[in-house]
């Protein structure tokens, strides 16, 4: 213990999240000689959060390596474009979400408008110009969070702590944001990655 436990032990992110690393990109265009925010519509077709906005991106794979190259991957894959089209501008700040994943976002320009959608992910895309996303605030929400003991949790443990009720308690709730653009409703992860670089263009 006194060789791994020192003053200068470098301390590491404990976590019980277990959330599943992701990484997307932000993507600028310039239409009409104005920059404009590239959003993808997930395919109804998908278990998880069909329809909803999103950036392009996904999981970070053990090949990939790391969180900007799996970002690139996905782009690459999902709007069918070519690496010398992704133009990095930077990394944004990571987001731990309720939902289970851990995102690393990067914002980048886009240099093609000729895309190729990945269908069996994407539904549709559509831009947004970033003046409108400037002027407007956007509605800030509320999610509550719950925690019940599982079926596997002891009876022992259950009595003590929860009187041996195993019914649903709401433990915090959180912020959403949500942005609304024509037809779409800009919410969830998306909205805080898309908030915070809002925060850092302003700058």
């Amino acid at each position: 213990m006194k060789d791994k436990l020192t003053p200068n032990r470098t301390v590491h992110h404990l976590t019980s999240l277990n959330n599943t690393p992701c990484a997307v990109i932000l993507p600028i265009l310039t239409i009409g000689g104005e920059e404009h925010i590239l959003f993808e519509v997930r395919s109804s077709k998908l278990a998880w959060q069909p329809r909803d906005i999103c950036f392009p991106g996904g999981r970070i794979e053990k090949s990939d390596a790391s969180a900007l190259d799996a970002a690139i991957r996905e782009t690459m894959e999902e709007l069918g474009v070519c690496r010398g089209d992704i133009d990095i501008l930077g990394p944004l700040d990571y987001i731990e979400s309720m939902a289970g994943v851990t995102v690393w976002p990067f914002a980048a320009r886009i240099h093609t408008q000729d895309f190729t959608l990945s269908r069996g992910e994407i539904a549709e895309i559509f831009t947004a110009p970033i003046s409108y996303l400037r002027s407007v605030r956007p509605e800030e929400k509320h999610m509550e969070i719950a925690t019940r003991p599982g079926a596997d949790f002891p009876e022992d443990v259950l009595y003590n702590s929860f009187r041996g009720d195993r019914s649903w308690k709401r433990r915090k709730t959180y912020s959403v944001y949500i942005y609304r653009y024509q037809k779409w409703p800009i919410w969830g992860i998306t909205a805080h990655i898309l908030r915070h670089f809002l925060s850092l263009y302003e700058a």
